[in-house]
């Protein structure tokens, strides 16, 4: 054990197991604060305390900001002191054509993924389901790393949740004032807009992985 576990308190090696668990059951309910507190019998701001604390002392990744999901994973400190496999955490699915909805859960750990990609602490991976990103080379069934970021800058490939759905969409953001536009790279979808407070960032697309298999599916060839 090393010297800065051994700082934890026992409440919060268990909020750290109850993260693994969730993790290995899937499911959105391992991102989500609420979904944890009541897995733990915790009130929501004695647990905000806790994971505060964690990830201060460099336990968790915890994302939290106003009118979002909180994004909860294991850092490789954390995974290494509950002795659990390390790598980044593959945490479902974005949709690249019509909204729909993320699933937070952790699929798999990818190891050495910043051996081919700039990623960091706290990025996580998604895997594209539709086809309005094909002009990026991005297809279904790709895996794209997203960095954390509640704002993008014109121009930037986001994740985004639109009004009214809830819903994870990766689109290239430009925004204009108090409204935003977010384009496809595929003709075939019309842009989407809303005013600027109705779209919420999640984060940006810091590159993708591209798989053989999803590129001959989605041109139609065996």
């Amino acid at each position: 054990m090393s010297s800065r576990s051994a700082v934890l308190t026992p409440r919060q090696w268990e909020v750290l197991r109850a993260v693994l668990r969730l993790e290995k059951q899937g499911g959105d309910s391992c991102l989500t604060a609420s979904a944890l507190a009541e897995d733990l019998g915790l009130a929501r701001q004695n647990l905000r305390d806790h994971l505060l604390t964690l990830h201060g002392r460099g336990f968790l990744n915890y994302h939290a900001r106003p009118r979002q999901v909180a994004l909860l994973s294991l850092t490789p400190a954390a995974r290494a002191a509950l002795g659990a496999p390390a790598g980044f955490p593959l945490l479902g699915e974005v949709a690249a054509g019509l909204p729909a909805l993320a699933d937070g859960g952790v699929q798999e750990r990818v190891t050495r993924l910043d051996d081919i990609l700039p990623m960091r602490e706290g990025d996580f991976l998604l895997r594209v389901r539709g086809e309005s990103m094909l002009g990026l080379g991005i297809f279904p069934g790709d895996v794209v790393a997203i960095r954390p970021a509640d704002v993008a800058q014109n121009g930037e490939v986001a994740l985004v949740l639109i009004p009214g759905e809830n819903a994870g969409t990766l689109k290239r953001w430009q925004q204009r004032g108090r409204a935003v536009t977010l384009h496809s790279e595929n003709p075939a979808f019309e842009p989407m807009r809303f005013p600027v407070s109705d779209v919420q960032v999640q984060g940006v697309l810091v590159g993708h992985i591209g798989l053989g298999g999803a590129r001959r599916s989605a041109r139609g060839q065996p």
